[in-house]
């Protein structure tokens, strides 16, 4: 069964309906609940949203939440390394200083097997690339500011 892994900055997207990729997130959530894709959220992304969210406010029925631990931590402390050595050498180019929780969402993603990495964070995406490259994630990378019908092939 596939199974989609979205992110914090998903969840906002999907409920902030003033956000440009707002109709885009709220195409990709549906097309996973009609298509019987297994919907799955990190508990650290909970805990992100919840920063300056409600977890009230959560689709948490159409959700499988997931909690970290020791497994995900093993894998994230080898993309840790991976991605602040590339970091530290300039071989990636990171705005924000902290990395680590996109890092353990990376590794809880390939951890769980799941076949999509959901996310509206396009900056992300060279940790992902050098990870896939270095550290074997397996998973498909989907940035939602892209429309569902470019991501999937889908006419419509």
């Amino acid at each position: 069964m596939k199974k989609a892994f979205i992110d914090t900055n998903f969840l906002i997207k999907l409920l902030n309906i003033q956000d440009p990729a707002h109709k885009n997130a709220v195409a990709y959530f549906k097309y996973f609940v009609e298509n019987q894709i297994i919907i799955i959220v990190s508990s650290i992304a909970v805990g992100e949203y919840c920063v300056q969210g409600e977890i009230t406010h959560l689709p948490l029925k159409n959700l499988q939440t997931l909690n970290y631990n020791i497994l995900h931590a093993i894998k994230a402390g080898k993309c840790g390394f991976i991605a602040f050595n590339a970091r530290k050498n300039k071989e990636i180019t990171v705005e924000r200083i902290v990395i680590t929780n996109d890092v353990k969402l990376f590794a809880q993603a390939e951890i769980e097997k799941v076949t999509f990495y959901v996310t509206g964070d396009t900056k992300s995406k060279s940790i992902f690339d050098l990870l896939r490259k270095e550290a074997g994630l397996s998973y498909q990378f989907i940035d939602i500011n892209k429309p569902l019908q470019e991501s999937f092939g889908i006419l419509f």
